[in-house]
């Protein structure tokens, strides 16, 4: 997968067949009955780029939002993201097998300390699967998400 993300970040007309599964579409996962993460994957800046948005909504109305960028850095994939509560994190991305995992750190808002990140996405035939690998009450004893294609 980080071979085909590099591939695709590089050469916007070849971005192979595993990052194509995430660019143009939208996947969505329940928090629970009322709550959903919907993350919306795009191209940007002429292909050089990839932009993730996404909003977490309460009873059909968005309660948090953020945008992730991720781009070429050297031999790896770098991530930048921004949240709705005015909070920034940075990392990398790194491939063991089917498992893509996001390590760095962030400020949930600009009042809070920094805070680890470490989680991981697992690809499956229907969608993938992301868990925190950070142990806090945010996390909720490190439950997976399973996300589905939304559009």
């Amino acid at each position: 997968m980080i071979a085909a993300l590099l591939a695709g970040l590089a050469a916007a007309s070849d971005p192979g067949p595993d990052f194509n599964r995430f660019v143009g579409s939208c996947w969505i996962a329940a928090f629970s009955a009322t709550t959903t993460d919907r993350h919306c994957f795009a191209r940007v800046i002429g292909g050089t780029h990839v932009r993730d948005t996404h909003e977490v909504s309460e009873s059909g109305r968005v309660v948090y939002s953020g945008e992730t960028t991720y781009r070429l850095d050297g031999g790896g994939v770098v991530f930048t993201y921004f949240n709705s509560l005015g909070g920034v994190g940075h990392g990398v991305v790194t491939q063991a097998g089917e498992k893509l995992r996001f390590t760095g750190s962030m400020r949930a808002s600009p009042d809070k300390p920094e805070q680890k990140i470490d989680s991981e996405w697992m690809l499956t035939e229907d969608g993938y699967d992301v868990r925190s690998l950070v142990g806090d009450a945010s996390t909720r004893g490190n439950a997976v998400l399973h996300f589905t294609r939304a559009k």
